[in-house]
């Protein structure tokens, strides 16, 4: 599908819900302009946070980096991911900031066919089970991924952009959303990565 009929679809959306529309957002990257993540790949990121996630729970760091590197996917983690996988205590701030990744996690859940991405609602309660029990071989999980199609991934990449630039501008005039600025800022994050705008987990860029 071309972006600007991506762009429509996405726009069509926002007015059935009532959620601001700024018709001057560019459209997203042509598919001829990135390299969309692999299924294991993106099944491996998935796995990789929520590890990543255990932090925010007061987890140590260095048993989820043994457990990690057990299951060859330490390799997978990012940078900063790296850095607080090997320190040896964590601030409040990037405990909840490693909280928040679970909205990552159901972005990516829903790229996998596993469960739904509702722009209104919370990731599910039982997103875990939906994962490979903690310290449990993922093996099995991520050489059996398999993705919506491409065009699907990139219309909910389009959405969250808009959604994202929708939240950002309620915020900014002082007014009320249906949506939640941090859930959308997550899941938009995960979605730009897996479409291939930005290879590097850490470099995704959220402008709006």
């Amino acid at each position: 599908m071309e972006p600007e009929l991506i762009k429509q679809k996405s726009q069509e959306y926002l007015r059935q819900h009532n959620i601001p529309i700024n018709e001057h957002l560019p459209c997203i990257e042509p598919a001829s302009a990135i390299s969309p993540q692999n299924p294991q790949d993106i099944a491996r990121r998935a796995v990789v946070l929520s590890y990543v996630v255990g932090i925010g729970f007061g987890q140590s760091g260095s048993r989820l980096r043994k457990a990690l590197e057990e299951f060859d996917l330490y390799q997978f983690a990012s940078a900063e991911e790296r850095r607080l996988f090997i320190a040896t205590q964590h601030t409040e701030q990037q405990k909840t900031d490693a909280l928040w990744l679970v909205e990552c996690v159901q972005a990516l859940g829903w790229c996998l066919q596993l469960i739904g991405l509702d722009p209104f609602l919370r990731c599910d309660d039982d997103l875990a089970s939906n994962l490979p029990a903690p310290f449990a071989d993922p093996s099995r999980f991520i050489a059996s991924a398999k993705l919506h199609p491409l065009p699907e991934l990139r219309q909910q990449a389009d959405l969250h952009y808009r959604l994202h630039w929708a939240a950002v501008e309620c915020r900014l005039r002082g007014i009320s959303s249906a949506i939640d600025e941090s859930i959308i800022r997550q899941r938009r994050k995960a979605l730009d990565w897996v479409i291939g705008v930005e290879p590097d987990w850490d470099l995704v860029r959220l402008d709006t």
